[in-house]
């Protein structure tokens, strides 16, 4: 089976200098990159990196494999590696740490035995004349305090998305899984953490497989989907939709807008286990529960209708035959609920007793309203180019801070506001991130970054 972790990892830079030269140069400089990295890595996931790479260059010609010998590569790398560019009055620079650093990165992947396994194949050939400055960016990367930005111009940008990649790979993989009845919001409040329109959310049983959706670290807005007929890149969030349900099993791969995918994680959607007409969706969800190695369990319920018979027998299969490390039971859905009902914290009172009842222990409840904070996230993410339903956003802006009962972050540890809001200062977006963080998105997601 392909695996799409083969195409989480990819690197980028919005300030690469290489984006200044003619047209004739980007081209070598992305041959040889490709002609690098073909040595230690498949071809197919070289052009799939440097095609993301490549992107941000103006430049949309096809990489080309070079079949020249060794003499003329030579002088190709040369030529590369010796080429001048101009960043301040007076100031020039040569390509050559900034080539290596774009291979060690592209390819090594943020992981330290494979970039010195890299190394050692790239040594073969680049002359011995040029180790020194390949080793030099090794050690700076992995082994000493990186100063290649103020010696070399290797740039802040490029130095964090490599931080952001090391710490991606060198996290452990985590297993999120989500499960419920009909009609809880589960698929919506899984749209709400990637912050993309993925999951099918509609309020009818529309899971009918289960869908694996795998973090990437780097932000880029195309989608990759893996099923039984094979692999799809560069998709969008239109042509996944189409593609989820086709078939029993579906891996999808995308930056996550959210804290968890700086880690290598699993977010796995499973069918609401109670749909009548086909008792099938039940039998998927309970294999999967039973043998798939699950960190986090996420037991999803609706406000208006906990402890509802279809939810008595999931938690009690689950109690009896499933293995987690942690439960997190969601109420979902606690915006349509009004100020005459019974409070939330009575609400969730309730639902602790409910699952003691059940005989579960050591669990957290997680109060939310995972449509509203799809709507309001994304209307803050996507401020001046922002498609979606202004009503809707205006909707639960108003009802997220104009109504003290719904302020479902102070169920949650204190998390640091600022660190949100400095990603929409000078906008004048208070008063939507007030009403996003009280969606309690915000505070759940926090939970899952410190548990995986």
């Amino acid at each position: 089976m392909e695996d799409l972790r083969d195409y989480s990892i990819y690197y980028y830079s919005e300030d690469h200098p290489l984006k200044e030269e003619k047209k004739e140069f980007k081209k070598l400089y992305l041959n040889l990159l490709n002609h690098c990295g073909c040595l230690y890595l498949n071809k197919n996931i070289v052009k799939y990196k440097l095609n993301i790479f490549k992107e941000k260059l103006s430049f949309d010609d096809e990489i080309e494999e070079l079949n020249s010998d060794d003499k003329i590569l030579k002088r190709l790398f040369k030529k590369v590696l010796k080429q001048y560019f101009k960043l301040a009055r007076l100031k020039f620079y040569t390509y050559r740490y900034i080539f290596f650093f774009d291979c060690l990165v592209l390819f090594g992947e943020g992981n330290k035995r494979n970039t010195q396994i890299f190394m050692e194949e790239l040594k073969k050939i680049i002359v011995p004349l040029y180790h020194y400055e390949i080793d030099e960016v090794f050690k700076n990367l992995y082994l000493e305090k990186f100063n290649l930005d103020r010696k070399f111009f290797i740039s802040e940008e490029m130095l964090n998305k490599f931080y952001v990649i090391k710490n991606f790979t060198e996290s452990k993989e985590t297993n999120i899984v989500f499960t419920a009845t009909m009609s809880t919001g589960k698929s919506t409040l899984i749209n709400a953490i990637i912050g993309k329109n993925l999951a099918p959310s509609m309020s009818i049983a529309c899971t009918s497989n289960i869908a694996n959706f795998k973090s990437s670290p780097i932000k880029v807005n195309f989608i990759n989907y893996f099923d039984k007929d094979g692999l799809k890149l560069f998709l969008d969030s239109t042509e996944i939709k189409k593609l989820i349900g086709k078939s029993n099993y579906c891996h999808i791969n995308t930056y996550f807008n959210s804290e968890i995918s700086k880690k290598k994680v699993n977010i796995i959607d499973t069918p609401g286990v109670d749909y009548s007409i086909d008792t099938t969706h039940g039998d998927i969800t309970r294999n999967e529960l039973k043998n798939l190695n699950i960190d986090l369990l996420v037991y999803v319920i609706s406000a208006q209708n906990f402890g509802a018979k279809g939810d008595d027998e999931h938690l009690k299969f689950i109690r009896e035959n499933v293995e987690y490390k942690k439960l997190i039971l969601v109420i979902n859905m606690l915006d349509t609920s009004s100020s005459e009902d019974d409070s939330i914290l009575d609400i969730v009172s309730n639902i602790k007793k409910y699952l003691e009842k059940l005989k579960f222990k050591d669990f957290i409840i997680a109060p939310i309203s995972g449509r509203g904070g799809l709507v309001l996230k994304n209307y803050l993410n996507n401020y001046n180019s922002f498609k979606g339903d202004l009503e809707e956003v205006e909707h639960f802006k108003r009802k997220f801070t104009k109504r003290k009962d719904l302020e479902l972050a102070k169920f949650y540890p204190k998390i640091n506001e600022e660190v949100i809001l400095e990603k929409y200062k000078d906008r004048n977006l208070e008063e939507y991130l007030k009403a996003y963080v009280n969606t309690g998105l915000a505070s759940f997601e926090q939970i899952l970054y410190n548990l995986i």
